[in-house]
């Protein structure tokens, strides 16, 4: 004969975690389906079917059994824990109701002005090669030394060194086509 809750619960609070286990396994299901039944959508049915159990877990010394089951206890306790939990749920919401409505914020894209040098770069960037960009990407961004970067690349150092040169000409020439701004200098 299969141990009554009773049984199974003295040995939770003997300390036996798998017990508890027992007792989740039994009952859970009716819980998270007493939850549903109150309108509940699944995942807050499914929140509130663990709050309830911790509820268990908390008032372990003063629990209640029917006939030898905690799951009448467990049912009183959901249906305690949801009232709760919607109850914090209006508060929750009048206050943000009370609260001013924020002003509206201003994309930080818009707020920073586009740096025609870093234009330059990106125009220079999208028509190097993809070596001449990973060659920049490595000694620029991320701190490589010509060298390292170079025998990462399969490339001799003066390679490197000339190619990197040819980009920065490449970047100067972007800058001086540029038309100037209207009354810029």
């Amino acid at each position: 004969m299969e141990n009554d809750d009773r049984d199974v619960w003295a040995q939770v609070l003997r300390g036996d975690a798998r017990a508890f286990g027992v007792i989740w396994d039994r009952h859970h299901i009716r819980v998270f389906r007493h939850l549903r039944s109150t309108g509940l959508d699944r995942a807050d049915a499914e929140d509130l079917t663990a709050a309830t159990f911790l509820e268990l877990w908390r008032r372990r010394a003063s629990t209640r059994f029917v006939d030898g089951s905690l799951l009448p206890w467990l049912i009183v306790t959901a249906r305690n824990v949801a009232r709760n939990a919607s109850r914090s749920r209006r508060r929750y919401e009048r206050l943000l109701s009370s609260l001013p409505a924020p002003e509206p914020a201003t994309d930080p894209a818009e707020r920073h002005e586009v740096d025609d040098r870093s234009a330059d770069i990106r125009s220079a960037l999208a028509a190097a090669s993809r070596t001449d960009a990973d060659l920049v990407s490595m000694t620029a961004l991320e701190g490589f030394t010509v060298r390292e970067a170079a025998s990462a690349l399969g490339l001799s150092e003066s390679a490197a060194k000339m190619r990197l040169s040819r980009f920065r000409h490449r970047v100067r020439r972007l800058s001086e086509t540029r038309p100037t701004p209207e009354g810029g200098t």
